[in-house]
């Protein structure tokens, strides 16, 4: 005989199958509740962040609780600003305790040193003044500005030869500079070197036309080497350019005694 088949399906006991579903949701809850901690973002201060949609955007809230400290950057950029704030004012002492405090925080930045030198030279204190500028060039040899100031303060000295080599170095870092031509020629004419002088007068004009203090500079120069005509007609043009421009006016009186 064949034996009949069945043909109603298997079922599974009521309490067993409920019993998987359990497993599977218990399964399933702890994965999601794992994903979303791993997910959890970070922001530099390591503290846990939330993200929210905001017009369908994420926002990032930072989860905190004290206000966050100010960073060593921004203090620097405070205190600099401040510092250049008093120089303005006419208060190069306070400036300087600003740029001090500064390079304590972060020593390596030229224009720091920089700055200070320049208070300490308002304050007449030159060799101080001097050692930052060499400092600020120490950390970036090729800083114009701060060759052209040591130069001027080298100058102020007497010495001439030390200030003719650091006005080179600030024209080869910004050849276009009128000023650093001006003051070149301003520190070979009192070293005797007049046609040096000339030269370099004659280059700040062509960098600068405008630039009256070099013109009269070169009519001193060129009165000093008996080129009365050349003189006037560099005074002439100052004149015109910055009416009553007292050293211009001067000279004009000195050619005419003479």
């Amino acid at each position: 005989m064949n034996r009949k088949k069945n043909q109603s399906p298997r079922r599974v006991l009521p309490g067993f199958f409920l019993l998987i579903v359990a497993v599977i949701l218990t399964v399933l809850l702890f994965q999601r509740n794992s994903g979303k901690d791993q997910q959890s973002p970070r922001n530099e201060a390591g503290q846990k962040t939330l993200l929210v949609s905001t017009n369908g955007q994420l926002a990032t809230l930072a989860i905190t609780n004290q206000a966050r400290s100010e960073e060593p950057e921004d203090r620097v950029v405070a205190l600099i600003t401040a510092g250049n704030e008093l120089l303005s004012q006419g208060n190069p002492a306070e400036a300087a305790n600003k740029f001090a405090e500064a390079l304590a925080i972060s020593p390596e930045q030229e224009d720091l040193h920089y700055n200070l030198a320049i208070a300490l030279a308002k304050l007449g204190k030159p060799e101080d003044a001097k050692k930052h500028y060499e400092e600020a060039l120490r950390i970036f040899p090729d800083y114009g500005d701060a060759h052209n100031n040591l130069g001027n303060l080298l100058m102020a000295q007497n010495k001439m030869t030390e200030a003719i080599d650091q006005f080179r170095e600030a024209i080869r870092c910004l050849p276009e500079e009128a000023s650093f031509h001006n003051n070149l020629g301003t520190a070979f004419g009192r070293s005797g070197k007049v046609p040096e002088a000339i030269v370099e007068f004659e280059e700040a004009i062509k960098r600068n036309p405008v630039y009256v203090e070099a013109r009269v500079n070169l009519a001193n120069a060129f009165l000093s080497t008996g080129r009365k005509d050349e003189a006037i007609t560099q005074l002439t043009e100052a004149l015109r350019l910055k009416p009553n421009f007292a050293p211009a006016l001067q000279t004009m009186q000195r050619i005419g005694k003479r």
